[in-house]
């Protein structure tokens, strides 16, 4: 499979509302609500979005996570959560490739951006402190790919596009990723220590447990992705081009918010922390 062969623009959620039925759709929309509520935060606390205390203040809208319940409320495994993840990640590389324009077999540059896509909080990289290894491994894989040239989808990425489960690994109580990625002649050479720390260790492929991928590690990973999205794009500006978006988010957004902050006051935390909030589309008028 190559990467033609995937559009994530293309309407397969058909049982959705229009803006809401292609990957591409539903990570917009994933983006839109992160920028609407950083917009929010930093009107309560400009120079400290994030400090304690803000997220209490928050219209209900911004509350909880009404978007990732949405995409929990569907099978573990189903399209909606795979093929939007592949769709964050990809999307996300072609915006950040604007500014790193990748050579093909341009070894350091491979080397450095390989140690800063899949990156934590210990080194200057992209995602810095947020979660999301499986955001990490699908722009690594992307970045190999344009780095050697080829189109070919990862076997990881196959799977994120079909849900085949002979590209899982493991068995029924543990299940795991397989992501390849190539070492560089410096690798070989041991020139590069940046590489070999942690996740980038390149000796084979890059197993990734996902003991929750099927269900709750996708929200994780597509807020991920919306945040780093919202940070290079700037807030203002997605919120000005999701506008023909911001009724229909918002409505589910609100009615999420109200529907969680009912059940929290009515179940005990245990039962609540299993609750599924999504509010439904709306039927159509």
């Amino acid at each position: 499979m190559r990467t033609w062969d995937v559009d994530f623009s293309t309407p397969i959620f058909l049982d959705h509302p229009p803006g809401w039925q292609s990957p591409s759709d539903v990570f917009a929309n994933f983006t839109l609500a992160w920028a609407l509520e950083l917009r929010e935060r930093m009107r309560l606390s400009p120079y400290s979005p994030f400090a304690q205390g803000v997220r209490d203040q928050l219209p209900i809208e911004y509350r909880f996570d009404t978007l990732g319940e949405f995409i929990t409320s569907n099978a573990p495994t189903s399209a909606l959560g795979r093929l939007t993840t592949l769709c964050g990640a990809w999307q996300l590389f072609d915006l950040m490739n604007r500014s790193w324009q990748i050579r093909e077999d341009d070894f350091s540059q491979y080397s450095d951006l390989l140690a800063f896509v899949t990156g934590g909080s210990d080194r200057p990289s992209l995602f810095g402190d947020l979660s999301g290894n499986l955001s990490r491994c699908l722009l690594a894989v992307r970045v190999r790919r344009a780095f050697s040239g080829r189109d070919e989808l990862d076997q990881s990425e196959e799977w994120f596009v079909t849900g085949d489960p002979r590209f899982v690994s493991g068995d029924l109580f543990s299940k795991s990723l397989d992501f390849y990625f190539h070492p560089t002649a410096e690798d070989r050479a041991g020139r590069n220590d940046g590489l070999m720390m942690g996740l980038m260790h390149m000796r084979g492929p890059i197993s990734v447990p996902i003991p929750n991928v099927f269900g709750n590690e996708f929200p994780t990973n597509l807020w991920s992705m919306a945040r780093v999205t919202v940070d290079a794009v700037g807030h203002d500006r997605i919120i000005a081009l999701g506008g023909d978006r911001l009724e229909s988010l918002s409505d589910i957004l609100i009615r999420g918010g109200e529907k969680a902050l009912r059940a929290q006051h009515e179940m005990s935390l245990m039962d609540f922390s299993e609750f599924n909030f999504w509010p439904g589309f709306r039927p159509p008028e």
